[in-house]
């Protein structure tokens, strides 16, 4: 079996396992040489990365073109989404919806193309190029107090039932720092740099200019009174320490402190000994805190000491940035980045390593292409009407099947490290490298049904369609993000809300608008729905001639789109979506996307098993009709929170009509809507 590149959570580079973790968030004040405060494992991993980190770097200068993929503690809300919203619309809510979750573990894969060498020659015969890659599969996790996320039991779930390791996550996984927090630790450390070499200055001016004070000459406001209760322990000190500078000890640790002890000590050598004696905080292996005592150093050894300092904490910096350093180096490379399905991996990418998302949804467009100025998305991708034809699911791992024969052809990819590769022969599913490793693969397969030249993918004219296009899987027409324009506007006069007795079912609707011809149905929940007339020009005629049944009513677009405007809650911010109360006709109760199936159904196609559907009708299979699967419960709609793809609707989201049959339980709280 082939070894990959990813084992036990760290990355394999030049032969030798480098495990990604650094304590986030510690920029200590002061770091003593063999200061035992830093724990020599967590150090360990500290150095690991910064050590690979010039590696990195150097694999993203020379890639060609990236795939990346990301896994979270949680999948932003699609229950306030409907069908026939807008891009910017989707957008919006998604930031409004959205907890504080996090990506937890970051796929990133490099691709090299280069035209076919001499010692290629099956590919020079060809005139295939050479096409290489160099995976890496990080855990992120912040570990400082300051910082809270949110997780979502489904997904955490989800993850731990494809083997993701959480001690490692907790233990090992890298920091990060967005924009903002990396400036203000640099202005910090920049500021503490300054204020320790002006005192070194000022301490070596002192030393020149000064007597040696005598006990008790000190006479500062601020001295704290020594309590009856701790004399005998400061004077034991100040013996010790007359004793050690009589010794040829090169220090000396003065334990067994409480805090306001060690303030009583470190005030009594300031009084004695400041021109004899330097002083530092250090932990014992108990982890207590102790001072040790040193002889005074001169103004030459303490600034080589304050440049070995410098360096230590210069290094910590880059650690508590950690991945983001990696993701700035990325957004540097401008390059080509592949994705699939990759909305929620930019929107959480952005706004993890980088600055908080806009409200506004030009600002969205313009700060995403500000640091990743060429993407593509193969799920947006699939939607080609020459690749549809042989793509028939959209899932990653049934896209990989497609493409890997005719008419497609994946071209041989060689790992740069050939010990350490991931093979499609050993699936990794869900884990984050190899998710990114198979979307490139993907990507090479889909562009040979162009014969795209490798070379010049941005400039190939059959990808510039779908550059920078991001895939929205609930939406039935314009169902991308285009960061480059507007995307193209559609007219809403052939769709309306309907609203109707519990007991309808779908030909009970379709009976309603027969005189207008076919209609395209979109259930939202058991008592309301979207129709659209695949005759527009009929468009008009509705509202005049549709039949009166009792609680049946029927609104146009423009109308529901008013009274979601006009419902209580209905402002953003507030729970992140309008709601209705039961009852209420006048506005949809549930927005859980109507293309989704039950999760059970998704992770099954996922893994390519068999769903048998239950045998017992239900009222609602009933009146939806006999051979439909029994609806969705509540726990059904919250297993549906997995990744990526088992959220996808696997079927044509891009416009093609049909009629929508799945029963949607009402939810029963308003603010489920």
């Amino acid at each position: 079996m082939i070894e990959h590149i990813v084992c036990d959570g760290g990355i394999r580079i030049q032969g030798r396992l480098h495990r990604n973790t650094f304590d986030p968030c510690h920029i200590p004040n002061t770091v003593e040489q063999g200061d035992p405060d830093r724990d020599t494992e967590q150090q360990r991993f500290e150095e690991d990365f910064l050590e690979q980190l010039p590696s990195i770097r150097e694999a993203i200068q020379n890639a060609t073109f990236f795939a990346m993929d990301c896994e979270f503690t949680g999948l932003a809300s699609d229950r306030t989404i409907f069908p026939f919203d807008t891009p910017e619309e989707v957008y919006l809510k998604m930031v409004e919806n959205s907890p504080p979750y996090i990506i937890v573990q970051f796929g990133l894969c490099a691709f090299r193309v280069e035209p076919p060498g001499e010692e290629e020659e099956d590919e020079k015969k060809d005139g295939q190029p050479r096409v290489s890659y160099q995976c890496y599969n990080f855990y992120c996790y912040p570990k400082g107090r300051t910082n809270v996320f949110s997780c979502q039991g489904e997904s955490m779930r989800f993850l731990a039932d494809n083997g993701f390791d959480f001690n490692r996550l907790f233990r090992e996984g890298l920091s990060y720092a967005n924009e903002t927090e990396e400036q203000r630790y640099r202005a910090d450390l920049k500021d503490r740099q300054a204020t320790r070499a002006a005192n070194i200055l000022a301490a070596a001016e002192s030393d020149l200019t000064e007597e040696e004070p005598k006990v008790g000459d000190v006479n500062d406001v601020n001295m704290i009174p020594v309590p009856p209760e701790h004399q005998q322990q400061v004077d034991d000190t100040a013996a010790s320490i007359e004793e050690f500078l009589q010794s040829d000890r090169q220090e000396l640790i003065v334990g067994s402190c409480n805090a306001f002890q060690r303030k009583l000590i470190y005030q009594m050598i300031e009084q004695r000994y400041q021109r004899k004696v330097s002083t530092s905080t250090v932990s014992l292996e108990n982890n207590q805190k102790a001072i040790k005592v040193e002889r005074k150093r001169s103004t030459e050894e303490e600034q080589a000491l304050d440049e070995q300092r410098r360096t230590r904490e210069n290094d910590d910096l880059e650690t508590s940035v950690g991945l983001s350093l990696v993701l700035q180096e990325l957004a540097k490379a401008r390059k080509l980045i592949i994705g699939h399905n990759m909305l929620l991996d930019l929107f959480y990418v952005l706004r993890q390593f980088f600055k908080p998302l806009p409200a506004d949804y030009q600002e969205f467009k313009k700060l995403t292409k500000e640091y990743f100025p060429l993407l593509l998305d193969t799920k947006y991708l699939c939607t080609n009407a020459e690749i549809k034809v042989n793509v028939n699911s959209s899932v990653l791992a049934h896209v990989y099947d497609a493409v890997s024969k005719a008419p497609f052809s994946i071209p041989t990819v060689h790992p740069e490290l050939p010990d350490y590769q991931y093979s499609v022969d050993d699936e990794k599913k869900h884990e984050a490298g190899y998710d990114a490793y198979l979307t490139g693969l993907c990507f090479l397969g889909l562009v040979s049904k162009f014969k795209a030249n490798l070379l010049q993918l941005p400039k190939d004219p059959n990808l510039k369609h779908y550059l920078n296009r991001i895939f929205i899987t609930r939406l039935t027409d314009v169902n991308y993000i285009y960061l480059n324009g507007k995307e193209p506007t559609q007219t809403r006069e052939h769709i309306f809300y309907a609203t109707f007795p519990e007991t309808w079912r779908t030909g009970d609707i379709q009976n309603k608008f027969k005189p207008f011809g076919p209609v395209h149905v979109s259930w939202l929940d058991n008592t309301s729905a979207f129709v659209a007339l695949h005759n527009r020009s009929a468009a008009s005629s509705v509202l005049k001639m549709i039949g009166y049944h009792s609680g049946f009513k029927v609104y146009n677009f423009a109308q529901f789109t008013q009274m979601k405007l006009q419902r209580p809650g209905a402002k953003r911010g507030r729970n992140g979506s309008s709601s209705a109360s039961p009852g209420e006709d006048a506005g949809v109760r549930s927005a859980q996307p109507v293309n989704q199936r039950p999760s059970g159904e998704e992770k099954g196609q996922k893994e390519g098993q068999k769903i048998e559907r239950p045998q017992t009708i239900t009222t609602a299979a009933k009146r939806k009709g006999t051979d439909e699967a029994t609806p969705p419960t509540r726990a059904d709609k919250d297993a549906a929170a997995a990744k990526d793809d088992e959220h996808d609707n696997d079927e044509d989201n891009g416009g093609g009509w049909r009629t929508v049959k799945k029963a949607r339980k009402t939810f029963t709280e308003n603010n489920d809507w």
